[in-house]
């Protein structure tokens, strides 16, 4: 990997931390739950807020974002930091602290509920992520193995 492309990934994992960071405000907190009550409405009229099932439902859009942020996140720092035997736990550890400090950051905003539970959310998402990136990069032909693969058709054919 060419440095300016790890220098891509590096910064495009930097971005996404400030998007982590940004959605422990008081404005990402707001404006997430208007959208979940705008599509709770569209997508599933016959929940009702104050509903256990509307709740439940409620409850798992709102961890999905975590899950979702997280699993990114794991897979632009896969991309951005280079084969070395500590990549993993590198990972590992910047999906927790980054996961604790966003959390910690909400004692800042009016609204805001940071939780414990959230940062393991966060740090099982990063470790989703760095599964899903580990098995993709076995499963890709690197450009050499493939370049083998054309050679040796070329040459039985």
């Amino acid at each position: 990997m060419t440095v300016v492309r790890m220098n891509a990934w590096l910064w495009a994992a930097i971005a996404w931390i400030g998007l982590i960071f940004f959605s422990s405000t008081t404005v990402a907190g707001e404006s997430s739950e208007e959208a979940f009550s705008v599509l709770s409405r569209l997508l599933v009229k016959h929940l009702q807020p104050g509903t256990s099932s509307y709740d439940l439902v409620h409850l798992l859009a709102d961890k999905s974002v975590h899950v979702a942020l997280f699993f990114i996140f794991a897979i632009l720092l896969w991309r951005a930091l280079p084969n070395a035997p500590g990549k993993v736990v590198s990972i590992l550890v910047a999906g927790a602290v980054i996961g604790s400090c966003s959390e910690l950051l909400q004692f800042l905003f009016p609204g805001r509920d940071p939780a414990i539970r959230d940062v393991l959310i966060n740090t099982g998402s990063t470790a989703l992520g760095l599964v899903f990136s580990f098995v993709i990069s076995k499963c890709r032909p690197t450009p050499i193995g493939f370049a083998k693969q054309l050679t040796n058709r070329n040459t039985l054919g």
